[in-house]
């Protein structure tokens, strides 16, 4: 199989430019500096003792369906997400209570910016009630993990939705990784056919959102940003995007960071959580956690 955007997801240099000079402030700050000299726990691995997870909300949405809920009930232990099939990304490495199912990017598949592996097998695990991203050195190279849910049937595509969760990373000052939450074109069709971010930037903040417009002409920097929110995931954040036939909205904790209206992808697209390398030195490694996720069809006008 050819590298694609399986492998790598590309981001546009104006992105890039905006989150590195902010980046860099934030890590030139000496609290921040102070915070990053925390030491990452005493041997690292899944984070234990979890606190502070509640339920997956379940109340009906006017103009949704709900058609898939993970809590993490059901424990999965480091070592089981293992895909080493680089023609089959469509494994299924984890099901859940409500036999929902998750497929995970193979061990061939390499992240955005260092080109370092993708390490599910050694990076995911499920317990106390989170799914569970150990972001560490694995071979000596900085791993982390891209999981998608196969939200029909066997698919993990859908035109339109609503996808949301609820997460945070257990240590702060977590440099050298990036979270990429992201709606991608089923048919690898980009930039024409658009993409969704949301949340998207470093782990330490602040907290991104970007829509790729899905129209003709598109370049890998025809795209919206939405407001750019200053904090970080030290506590629990619930990050939601709306995608319908006429707007994208992004939500943090209830709050619209974008709602926009043009350029509006129209073509089924998958959901892929995906926490990788990034360009900056890490000072340690850290736990990002995942407490439930949901995602409902579009079932209706709003």
């Amino acid at each position: 199989m050819s590298l694609s955007s399986r492998q790598f997801r590309r981001r546009g240099g104006a992105a890039v430019a905006a989150a590195t000079a902010v980046l860099l402030g934030v890590l030139n700050a000496p609290a921040a500096q102070a915070q990053l000299a925390l030491p990452f726990g005493s041997s690292g691995g899944p984070f234990i003792g979890v606190t502070g997870t509640q339920p997956a909300p379940r109340d009906a949405l006017p103009g949704w369906r709900e058609i898939f809920v993970d809590d993490f009930t059901t424990d999965a232990p480091l070592g089981s997400f293992a895909n080493e099939d680089c023609n089959n990304p469509g494994k299924v490495v984890y099901t859940g209570t409500e036999n929902t199912k998750w497929v995970t990017y193979p061990e061939c598949y390499v992240d955005t910016y260092l080109k370092n592996p993708y390490r599910a097998d050694e990076v995911v695990s499920v317990h106390d009630g989170v799914m569970d991203y150990w972001l560490h050195d694995v071979d000596g190279r900085r791993a982390g993990a891209n999981m998608s849910p196969v939200v029909t049937g066997d698919s993990q595509a859908q035109t339109y939705g609503r996808y949301s969760m609820r997460i945070k990373v257990a240590q702060p000052g977590v440099t050298g990784y990036r979270l990429a939450s992201l709606l991608w074109p089923q048919s690898e069709v980009w930039p024409d056919e658009g993409e969704i971010n949301f949340p998207e930037g470093p782990l330490v903040g602040p907290i991104y959102g970007f829509q790729h417009h899905a129209v003709a002409g598109a370049d890998q920097n025809s795209q919206s940003l939405s407001q750019v929110d200053q904090s970080d995931y030290a506590d629990w954040r619930v990050v939601t995007i709306e995608w319908t036939p006429t707007a994208v909205r992004l939500i943090l904790d209830g709050k619209v960071l974008l709602d926009e209206d043009y350029g509006i992808p129209y073509t089924p697209m998958r959901w892929q959580l995906q926490l990788e390398s990034s360009l900056y030195p890490a000072i340690g490694g850290g736990n990002f956690l995942v407490d439930w996720v949901t995602v409902h069809a579009w079932d209706g006008a709003q």
